[in-house]
């Protein structure tokens, strides 16, 4: 009869309830796989994109992921188990089954990871650095040297290629302003060229009959900033968006009371044919425009309205600006020459410089009073030695 030592007994029955466990949990799982429905959030929309029949197909497609993946992880329970088995059988030494265990972890993770990441993830260098080739219309683009918005009907604002070589009204981002996308669905798309020439589009590509790009120059775009005779005052963001429909951006801009309660503006604006802002500077996170006007002026600038951050300064002092056309920046002036600065300065970031200071400062606190303590508690021993 060979003895068993105590130890290793209690070890294999931890090994053999903890086995049995998993198993049994998984063994449940399949046979319970018929109370989950499969469904995802986004199914409502799916339906209503591509029909019932290519709905059912893609939930039998999770139904089959969840029982591969099931049998899966059941399989890799059961070597793991057995590799444990033989180790406490003497069968194999410690450096073998730490071998076999790092080996089962490994295959499970290349094999997950393979499933988002593959050969089919991986292009030429050339390719990856020049996505998109250039068209003659983005080269007679580029040629302007303004600062200005490239509009693409065919991509609409979803589209990576015009962002690429343009600024676009989209961006390359696939995540876009709630206000920007809401321009294009109720006007850009319905072809509005009133808030095309606000947004300063002053490209539109174009096909010609053999399909090739055509950069087609909108003599109507109002440029980066420009002086309005009239303020219309709405009472919502509703009112706001639908007035877009009738008015003429470059002479009028729409302002919502409701988000700006306080304010007191003028409705009636004069503007002499002298009048005029230009862009000087432009970086993404700072602008710098110069302004002349010889009455009190209310202009509209062609940037996204943000107010989470954006400040601006007239002649160096900080004033308010507003929201005006559903979406761009609007700023009263005074009479006189400006120098009008927008600066993005979010206090997000302020207040996180200031914490992570703190906490340098802190941390540098605490190893140096650790120091001093060490060096402190050797002092007294070698005195009470």
């Amino acid at each position: 009869i060979r003895y068993i030592p105590r130890k290793k007994l209690i070890e294999m029955k931890a090994l053999k309830y903890s086995f049995l466990f998993i198993m049994g949990l998984g063994v449940m799982l399949f046979l319970v796989k018929g109370m989950f429905s499969f469904e995802g959030l986004n199914d409502g929309a799916y339906l209503r994109y591509f029909g019932e029949e290519i709905m059912t197909m893609i939930k039998r497609d999770r139904e089959a992921v969840y029982i591969n993946d099931l049998i899966r992880s059941m399989l890799f329970v059961l070597l793991g188990a057995l590799a444990l088995w033989l180790f406490l059988k003497n069968r194999i030494n410690r450096n073998l089954v730490i071998i076999a265990l790092g080996l089962l972890i490994v295959v499970d993770l290349v094999g997950v990871n393979l499933r988002y990441v593959n050969k089919d993830d991986f292009v030429r260098q050339r390719q990856m650095s020049e996505p998109f080739a250039m068209s003659e219309a983005d080269k007679a683009i580029i040629n302007d040297e303004g600062i200005f918005r490239v509009y693409d009907p065919q991509e609409g604002i979803n589209g990576a290629r015009t962002s690429y070589f343009h600024q676009s009204i989209g961006g390359y981002h696939a995540a876009k302003p709630r206000a920007m996308q809401d321009l294009f669905e109720y006007h850009i798309y319905k072809n509005n060229l009133q808030v095309l020439n606000m947004l300063n589009v002053r490209y539109v590509l174009q096909r010609d009959e053999e399909g090739r790009s055509i950069a087609g120059r909108n003599p109507d775009a109002l440029g980066n900033a420009w002086f309005v005779e009239k303020l219309y005052h709405v009472d919502s963001a509703d009112d706001e968006i639908r007035a877009l429909d009738t008015i003429q951006t470059s002479k009028a801009a729409v302002l919502n009371e409701k988000a700006f309660p306080i304010l007191n503006l003028q409705e009636e604006f004069s503007r002499d044919s002298l009048a005029r802002i230009t862009l000087t500077d432009y970086a993404p996170n700072h602008l710098v425009y110069s302004s002349s006007n010889s009455n009190d002026g209310f202009a509209v600038f062609s940037e996204m309205y943000y107010p989470h951050g954006w400040k601006v300064y007239v002649d160096g002092k900080e004033v308010s600006h507003y929201r005006v056309n559903y979406a761009l920046r609007g700023l009263a002036l005074p009479p006189g020459n400006h120098k009008i600065e927008f600066k993005f300065v979010p206090e997000v970031v302020k207040r996180g410089s200031q914490i992570s200071l703190a906490g340098s400062i802190l941390l540098a606190l605490l190893g140096l009073g650790g120091i001093f303590y060490a060096m402190r508690k050797r002092k007294i021993a070698r005195e009470e030695e």
